[in-house]
C-alpha cells in the first residue's frame, strides 16, 4: 500500500471457512465488517474470464465477484443505502456521471498504481482538486474494419487518408455495394460516428480543453459555438461521404455484421474481439483494421474506449488489510494477463507503462500506433442518447448540421423527470451470500419469474444478478438494475425427468461453460423449486442430493424447468435430443420487470442450497 508523492503523480498525470452447521437465519445486511472483499465487474463475461485469474493470483484471499452495471446508476442505489461495494467498475463513464459517488470513493492519486499509467490515459480522470477516484484499466480500440479482398477484387485502393476514404466509398456505392454498414441503430455507434467523423476536432487543443471542462462540469455541458458547428458539420459530412441513409437508423449490430460477412458492404467497425471473430468467419477474405481519418490533415486516429473504469470505496482506508487486498486486485487487473482476459484474448492498448500494448494483426494501424494518435472516447451517459437523436435526425433530414449542436447540448443538459415508484418492497433481500450459502435477492427474483411462467423448477448461474432489494419504494429502472443489464439472458423452458435434472446440476458444477466452472462458494448457482445439496472438496463441488418439497427428487417424474443461456447450453451438451423452447421476446430482466410492474411483492427467498464438507 505504498504511497508516492503527489508532485510525482501530477507530473506523470482468508477464505472465510464454511460453517459446519449450515443453518440459521439469512442475513439481511449486504456488507460485513470483516476482511471479505466485494468486487463488482460490469458484465458477466468479466466475472467468468477475469475473476478466476485474480483468484489464482490471490488464492488465500476472501473475494466475492458479482456482476455490476455499465454505468454508475447501480452503485448510487447501493450508496443511498450505505452499502457501496469495495470495488466497483463501469464502462460508460464520465466525471460528471460520477459526481454523486465522488465523496464516497477513495482518492487514488497518491498510490503506487497511478504511477504506472501513461499521462495521456489519466488526463480526463483528475478532479478539480487533482484527486483521482477512477482508473481506466486498458484500452479497447474500436476501429474501422475493411475487407481488403473486396477492395482488391474491384481495384479500389485501401484508404490512407480521408480523401481516399471518400473516394473508396463513392466507388463501392457506384458498384451497388454498401460502402459502410456501421450499425447506426445502436447508440454507441452513433456516438462513434460523431467522435470518429470529427476526430480531428476532439483531438485538437480546443477539443481537449472542451473535454476537460465537460468531465468536471458542475452545471451545463456545451461546446463553444464555433467548435460545435465544426463538430457536427464534419459529422454530417462523414455520414454523407459514407453513404449512410435514413434506412440506416434501424440498422442493428447483427444486421450490419451480416451485411459485411455476406460482402454486401465493404467496411464495418469493431473491437479486436469482433475483428478476430469476423476473420475466422470470413476465411476467404483478408480483413484490415483502419483508423478514423482527419478531414483536415492526413493523420489517422485510433478511436478507443476503456475496457472498464474502476473505483474503490473510501471506507477501505479504515481497514488496511482489505485496502491492501483491493490494491492487489487492481494490480492483477492492470497486469499483462489481466488485460488480455479483460479484452477476451484480443488486442488491447495498455495504459500501464510496464506492459506493452498487445495489438496483434494491426495492419493499417501502424502509423497511428507509432505516433500515439489515440483518442479515448467521451462517454457520459446522456451523450449516447444525444448522439443517437442527432445522428438519426441528420440521416432522416429532420435536423441539419446547424441545429445539431443545440439539440445535442439540450439533451446533454436536460433534467430527468423524477421517476415514480412501481413497487414497495416490504423486506430487505441481500445479493450477498447468507449464512446458509444462498443469495436471498437472486432467489427471490428467480422464484418470482419461475412462478410467473408456471415452471416447477428453475436453475441459473449466479452472475445474472446484480443488486440487493431494499425495503421501501422502488422505481422501474431500479427494478431493472437487479438483473444484469449489460449481459441479459434469454429464458428457456424444458421438460426433464428427475434423473435428467440431477445430471444437469452435476454437469453445471463441473463445467458451466468453456471458461467457467464452480470453484468456490461464491460461484454456486441459483435454484428455485428445488434444494441442491452439494459436497465441497479440494477438487471442487459435486452434487450429493437434490430435493423437491423436502423430499428426494423423483427420478422418474417429469418436471418443467426454466433455464438461462448457460444452463440451457449445459443441458444441450449432455442431452442433445432434449426439446428446449425459448420464451420468445422474453429475457430474465424483462420477465422480472414485468412481474414487478404490477406492484406485487416478490416471492420470498427459498432455502435452495446446502454445502457439506
Amino acid at each position: 500500500m505504498k504511497k508516492v508523492k503527489n508532485y510525482f503523480v501530477k507530473a506523470i498525470v482468508g477464505i472465510v471457512a464454511f460453517s459446519t452447521m449450515l443453518s440459521g437465519c439469512a442475513k439481511t445486511s449486504t456488507k460485513s465488517d470483516d476482511d471479505h472483499l466485494t468486487v463488482f465487474l460490469w458484465e458477466s463475461k468479466l466475472v467468468k474470464n477475469l475473476a478466476p485469474y485474480i483468484r489464482s493470483q490471490l488464492p488465500d484471499m476472501d473475494i466475492e465477484f458479482i456482476s455490476g452495471n455499465n454505468n454508475t446508476d447501480l452503485y448510487e442505489y447501493y450508496q443511498e443505502h450505505g452499502e457501496l461495494p469495495d470495488i466497483i467498475s463501469v464502462r460508460r463513464f464520465s466525471g460528471t456521471d460520477s459526481k454523486e459517488l465522488q465523496p464516497y470513493l477513495l482518492d487514488l492519486s497518491s498510490y503506487d498504481i497511478v504511477s504506472k499509467y501513461y499521462s495521456y490515459a489519466l488526463q480526463y480522470y483528475f478532479n478539480k482538486d487533482q484527486s483521482i477516484n477512477w482508473l481506466p484499466i486498458c484500452g479497447i480500440p474500436q476501429t474501422i474494419i475493411a475487407n481488403k479482398t473486396l477492395f482488391d477484387q474491384y481495384g479500389i485502393a485501401l484508404p490512407t487518408n480521408y480523401e481516399e476514404y471518400v473516394e473508396a466509398c463513392q466507388k463501392f456505392n457506384d458498384l451497388g455495394i454498401k460502402p459502410n454498414s456501421m450499425d447506426m441503430g445502436e447508440d454507441w455507434s452513433c456516438l462513434e460516428a460523431i467522435q470518429g467523423g470529427a476526430i480531428d476536432e476532439f483531438t485538437s487543443l480546443e477539443g481537449l480543453e472542451w473535454r476537460s471542462k465537460a468531465e468536471s462540469a458542475d452545471d451545463k455541458i456545451s461546446f463553444d459555438e464555433e467548435m460545435g458547428h465544426r463538430v457536427f458539420s464534419k459529422t454530417n459530412q462523414f455520414l454523407k461521404d459514407s453513404y449512410f441513409t435514413a434506412e440506416d437508423v434501424s440498422l442493428s449490430i447483427d444486421d450490419g455484421t451480416n451485411m459485411f460477412v455476406e460482402k454486401k458492404s465493404a467496411i464495418f467497425h469493431g473491437t479486436p474481439d469482433i475483428y478476430k471473430n469476423l476473420s475466422q468467419e470470413m476465411k476467404d477474405s483478408e480483413l484490415v483494421r483502419l483508423p478514423y481519418f482527419s478531414q483536415t490533415s492526413n493523420e489517422g486516429y485510433i478511436y478507443m474506449h476503456p475496457s472498464l473504469n474502476v473505483a474503490l470505496n473510501s471506507d477501505l482506508e479504515n481497514n488496511k488489510t482489505k485496502l491492501d487486498l483491493a490494491l492487489k486486485v487492481l494490480d492483477c487487473m492492470v497486469s499483462k494477463k489481466g488485460q488480455q482476459l479483460i479484452a477476451n484474448g484480443s488486442g488491447v492498448i495498455s495504459f500501464n507503462q510496464g506492459v506493452p500494448s498487445m495489438m496483434n494483426d494491426v495492419k493499417g494501424l501502424e502509423e497511428s500506433l507509432k505516433n500515439n494518435n489515440i483518442y479515448i472516447r467521451y462517454s457520459a451517459q446522456k451523450s449516447f442518447v444525444a448522439a443517437k437523436e442527432v445522428v438519426h435526425g441528420l440521416l432522416t433530414g429532420q435536423i441539419d448540421e446547424n441545429s445539431a449542436h443545440d439539440i445535442f447540448c439540450e439533451i446533454m443538459n436536460s433534467k430527468s423527470d423524477k421517476e415514480k415508484a412501481v413497487v414497495h418492497f416490504d423486506k430487505d433481500y441481500s445479493i450477498y451470500l447468507n449464512d446458509k450459502n444462498g443469495r436471498d435477492a437472486p432467489s427471490s427474483i428467480l422464484t418470482t419469474v419461475r412462478k410467473a411462467y408456471d415452471a416447477k423448477l428453475a436453475f441459473v448461474p449466479y452472475y445474472y444478478f446484480t443488486s440487493s432489494m431494499y425495503k421501501g419504494e422502488c422505481t422501474n429502472s431500479r427494478v431493472g438494475m437487479m438483473t444484469a443489464k449489460s449481459s441479459d439472458t434469454a429464458l428457456y423452458f424444458a421438460k426433464l425427468n428427475g434423473k435428467q435434472v440431477c445430471e444437469l446440476v452435476e454437469n453445471y458444477l463441473v463445467e458451466a461453460d468453456e471458461n467457467f466452472y464452480v470453484t468456490n462458494k461464491y460461484e454456486l448457482p441459483i435454484a428455485s423449486g428445488m434444494k441442491i445439496i452439494v459436497n465441497q472438496a479440494e477438487s471442487g463441488f459435486s452434487l450429493k442430493d437434490l430435493t423437491v418439497n423436502d423430499k428426494k427428487i423423483d427420478k422418474e417424474k417429469e418436471y418443467s424447468i426454466l433455464l438461462t443461456d448457460t444452463t440451457m447450453s449445459v443441458l444441450k451438451k449432455i442431452n442433445p435430443k432434449c426439446e428446449i423452447e425459448q420464451l420468445k421476446d422474453t429475457t430474465l430482466s424483462s420477465a422480472w420487470i414485468e412481474a414487478m410492474s404490477k406492484g406485487q411483492q416478490p416471492s420470498a427467498p427459498e432455502d435452495y442450497i446446502e454445502v457439506e464438507q
